[in-house]
This record gives C-alpha cells, structure tokens and sequence, in this order.
C-alpha cells in the first residue's frame, strides 16, 4: 500500500469516526479554496503596497514643495495627484502610564481610591476565535500519515525478528518432543 493509498484510508477512518456529512465536506473544501485564493492576493497586494509606498515616498516631497508655492496637485493626461491631507505634528499623552506613576507617589488612602476608580472603568472584551484552513498535504492528515509510516517502519522489522524466533522456536520444541 502506497502513501496515497494510506492517507485516503486514514481520511477515510477520520471522516467516518467524525460522521461529517458530505456538505460539510463541500464547505471546508469551498473554504479551503477561498482562503488560498485570499492568500495570494494578499501576497499580490503586499507587493503592490511595497510599490505604492515606495512611489508614494518619492512624490510626497515633491508635493509639499510645490503646496509651499500654492499649486495644490500635480496632473498627468491620466491622474491628478494631490495631497489629500497635510501632516501636522501630534503629541500624545500615555495616560495609564501617568496614572501608574503617579500611584507611587500619593498616599495609601488616595492609592486605594485611584485604584478602585481604575477596576471601576476595566472592559471585558470578547474575542472571538479564529478558524484556519490549509491543504490536507501539510496538515494534520500529512503527519498523521507520517507518524504512521514511521511506526510501521519500526514494528516490521522487530515483527519479522519476532517470527523468526517463534519459528526457531518451534523448530526446537519439535525436535525436543520427538
């Protein structure tokens, strides 16, 4: 019996202790697909973005000159670029990190206050779970074929040592009988 062969019997065994029924079947396979169809897109789209930022990278400087002088975009016979946004400089406070240190140096009653006010605004959120998908050959069937493989690899040779023994053995308890 062949890899191909073990692995469709061991899908076989899986699937039928599992009880999944066939349009179960058809929707992980329909996900499967989707989901190696998004991932090349997102491998096509990385590499777009790469390009796009690279580009953007070059033209944004030259389009903040030009606002300096009150031309707004550049145009081409196919596109009009222009900076949709200024930048600006932001600042940004880190308010946990100011209110733990300032933990340290109140005293205990004002601590316990700070505290309490502090589990007072705490949020639980639910995260929900997330389900993967990938082709059989490299997941649990794949290895689950391997480990299999690795063990009959290991239990032949002793069996055959095994029946060779007892045929050994058999031979001697012949001879001493008769």
């Amino acid at each position: 019996m062949n890899s191909s062969e073990l692995r469709s019997v061991i899908r076989e065994m899986v699937l039928s202790e599992l009880d999944i029924s066939k349009s179960v079947q058809q929707k992980i396979d329909e996900f499967g697909q989707l989901s190696d169809e998004m991932d090349q897109l997102k491998n096509q789209l990385e590499g777009l973005k790469k390009q796009y930022s690279q580009i953007e990278g070059e033209l944004r400087p030259i389009l903040e000159e030009l606002d300096q002088f009150g031309q707004k975009s550049i145009q081409t016979e196919r596109f009009l670029v222009s900076i949709k946004r200024k930048g600006y400089e932001k600042e940004n406070f880190k308010y946990k990190q100011s209110f733990e240190e300032s933990l340290e140096k109140v005293n205990k009653q004002t601590r316990k206050i700070l505290e309490d006010l502090l589990q007072s605004t705490k949020t639980i959120t639910k995260v929900v779970s997330s389900v993967g998908v990938q082709p059989v050959e490299e997941g649990f069937f794949s290895d689950l074929v391997k480990k299999v493989k690795s063990l009959f690899r290991r239990i032949v040779p002793s069996l055959k040592r095994t029946n060779k023994d007892m045929d050994e053995l058999q031979r001697l308890s012949k001879k001493m009988v008769s």
